[in-house]
């Protein structure tokens, strides 16, 4: 595909999908990571098993992520193709990705939503490293100079 049919897909597939999401870029602006979950631990420490309970407007996040079309259960695929092994190299996909790049970047936000699902870790790393800030700020920027060059 050329950048073209690039920019027709962001305009045209996604952007919906990522209107609804680019709200959250000031909660992500505001948050480090730590403070997006606590740990329970029971009433009054009752008992033994701690569990993390997560920032209502993080929940929200991720579940409204979670039901667009930018999420992609193949996103190891991505990773591998783009031969992405460090939290340097994924940064770095961020920040010089360009629309060729939406599935990457669709890739990076979906292995962040859907791995927090199970690995509740994962959802406090997309905050406190800022991938899921950078990744919405980029698709904002792309949706931008698509529809400005349109």
């Amino acid at each position: 595909m050329d950048e073209v049919n690039y920019t027709e897909l962001l305009t045209v597939v996604y952007a919906d999908d990522i209107n609804r999401l680019i709200k959250y870029i000031p909660y992500f602006e505001t948050k480090g990571g730590k403070d997006v979950a606590s740990e329970y631990d029971g009433k009054m420490g009752e008992s033994s098993l701690k569990f993390p309970v997560y920032d209502a407007t993080l929940m929200r996040f991720t579940n409204e992520a979670a039901g667009t079309k930018l999420m992609d259960a193949n996103y190891m695929y991505k990773y591998r193709s783009a031969h992405i092994q460090t939290e340097k190299q994924e940064a770095d996909a961020i920040i010089y990705a360009k629309p060729k790049d939406i599935d990457l970047l669709r890739a990076i936000l979906s292995r962040y939503v859907l791995e927090g699902r199970y690995k509740g870790v994962r959802w406090i790393e997309g905050t406190e490293r800022k991938v899921f800030l950078n990744v919405l700020k980029r698709l904002r920027d792309m949706l931008h100079d698509a529809t400005v060059y349109e």
